[in-house]
């Protein structure tokens, strides 16, 4: 088989036989409310990838499934994993794609000259499972097996090291794994309890902790080839300045880093830039690698992506005395929701609205409290579900302060049902 890398978890997988699978399109900045971009333009245009057999959608986030520029022939096979929480299928369904191939959890499927298998969240998180009854609800990852090889390509479904070692009594040893080697999401950078000392401490503990993992994973998994794959980009608009705090780097380092821990490079450890091609029989890209250059990325930032307005920059601004009434509802039908759902929250929440500070959620017995501070033209546009708290804070465009720095996924699973 052969790989073309395109950016962050796009890619095309290609048989022998030329048939061909498009993996998680997202081409265009802007994605989770206005802030994610790439390190740099892209050449690759929506365009560019038509001429493929089918797509395989891991997830619902803009940065696997980006609704505004997901254009394709609406009888295209799309290719999604058949659980209960069918966020993603309701979407595609909307958009006209009715030929979607649901394939279950450890379930394979033949396509063409591919046996395809598809797997749900190996865990409800990977570092925080005891601070959770919900944890990840909507991930996927898949293994490609053709010409006799086979890549499991995880997306942002890290696997635990239990789940490692029962995909390789599965399927043996890979020959190429794509695994996250980052952290995204809004820790250290959008947390204002840590002084900016605290946050690059963080910063830095966040990338060695995932990398570190990795490492374990790899080390069990053993494959021929690794590449690493998902969770590249950066922040553009006027929270550029989070960049520095992500918990995030660059592939380049990512890979320096294994190899520091390694005295026998017994895995190949593979890089790739937009449209290299990487050939799993030969082991070789049909490129020479070019390095990530840190500084031109940093030029790029600040000299183009930091000047990007965000939708919800171009709105007006709501009525506050409307919008801290639609607040107390929506609070009001979040508590609802997840009374149905049996989630119980352990922190007090507040959401600062001018100089007030709403209670939005209250715990029997608070673990601690932690206020949520936001653009209110935001905030207006979660509440009547035009955009999605969870994106807004993937996107980095909600600062937080807990006390203490105690952190609870249920809470932040809980905010993603508030709205009208």
């Amino acid at each position: 088989m052969k790989v073309k890398f395109i950016s962050n978890a796009c890619c095309i997988v290609e048989t022998n036989t030329g048939t061909q699978i498009l993996t998680d399109p997202w081409i265009n900045d802007g994605v989770f409310e206005g802030s994610w971009c790439h390190f740099h333009k892209l050449k690759t245009t929506i365009k560019d990838l038509q001429n493929i057999d089918a797509i395989y959608v891991s997830h619902i986030h803009p940065d696997h499934y980006d609704d505004r520029f997901f254009n394709f022939p609406k009888d295209i096979p799309i290719i999604v994993l058949d659980h209960g929480f069918n966020f993603l299928h309701r979407k595609l369904l909307d958009g006209g794609y009715k030929n979607l191939i649901k394939i279950k959890d450890k379930e394979t499927m033949k396509f063409k000259d591919l046996e395809l298998t598809l797997f749900a969240p190996f865990v409800k998180h990977n570092f925080f499972e005891d601070n959770t009854k919900i944890g990840n609800l909507i991930d996927s990852a898949i293994v490609f097996q053709s010409d006799n090889q086979s890549i499991f390509n995880a997306n942002d479904n890290k696997p635990s090291n239990d789940a490692c070692r029962e995909l390789k009594s599965l399927f043996g040893n890979f020959d190429l794994v794509m695994m996250n080697y980052n952290n995204a999401g809004p820790y250290p950078s959008c947390f204002n309890n840590l002084m900016e000392e605290e946050k690059h401490i963080e910063h830095n503990n966040n990338l060695l902790r995932n990398i570190d993992f990795l490492h374990s994973n790899l080390k069990i998994l053993m494959p021929k080839y690794f590449l690493p794959f998902a969770g590249s980009y950066v922040i553009g608009g006027k929270n550029h300045f989070k960049n520095q705090y992500l918990g995030t780097t660059t592939w380049d380092k990512c890979i320096e880093i294994l190899k520091n821990k390694e005295k026998a490079q017994q895995i190949k450890y593979v890089a790739l830039r937009e449209q290299d091609i990487f050939d799993l029989d030969t082991g070789t890209s049909n490129k020479e690698y070019i390095p990530i250059d840190e500084y031109e990325v940093e030029n790029y930032i600040k000299n183009v992506l930091a000047k990007i307005k965000y939708p919800y920059e171009k709105d007006s601004m709501p009525n506050i005395e409307k919008l801290i009434k639609d607040l107390v509802l929506s609070s009001s039908k979040m508590s609802e929701r997840l009374n149905r759902i049996k989630l119980i929250p352990d922190m007090d929440v507040f959401i600062k609205v001018k100089d007030k500070s709403i209670n939005v959620l209250s715990a029997e017995n608070p673990k601690g409290k932690i206020e949520c501070s936001l653009d209110l033209r935001l905030l207006k546009r979660i509440l009547d579900r035009k955009s999605h708290w969870n994106n807004a804070e993937i996107g980095c465009h909600i600062d937080f302060n807990r006390s203490p720095n105690y952190f609870s996924l249920d809470i932040h699973t809980a905010l993603q049902f508030l709205h009208l």
